[in-house]
């Protein structure tokens, strides 16, 4: 394996167990289903798993540590350069909100 495919998926591995992190803090939310999160995290689509959970945060006002494992999550994937994405930029504004 080469120095750049471990590397590729060590920083995968972090941002899973960021996603984990935000998912656990929601997950006890009523009325919550997170099946399609995890389905993209389950098939390596990680930034689309982010996406779901940033939305549905949003709609249930998740907590600052959902928001700040998802940051870290989305600092993992550079989502934070330009263009940066809607989902990127609503979590940086509900995660400065949060806190």
């Amino acid at each position: 394996m080469t120095e750049d495919r471990s590397t590729l998926y060590a920083s995968w591995n972090r941002t899973r167990r960021h996603l984990a992190a935000a998912r656990a803090d929601i997950s006890d939310q009523p009325d919550v289903d997170l099946s399609i999160a995890d389905d993209f995290v389950k098939h390596n689509e990680l930034g689309l798993a982010f996406d779901c959970l940033v939305e549905i945060g949003d709609e249930v006002n998740a907590r600052v540590a959902f928001w700040q494992a998802l940051d870290e999550a989305a600092r993992e994937m550079g989502m934070y350069e330009e263009p940066q994405s809607g989902s990127a930029r609503l979590c940086l504004e509900r995660l400065a909100a949060a806190e």
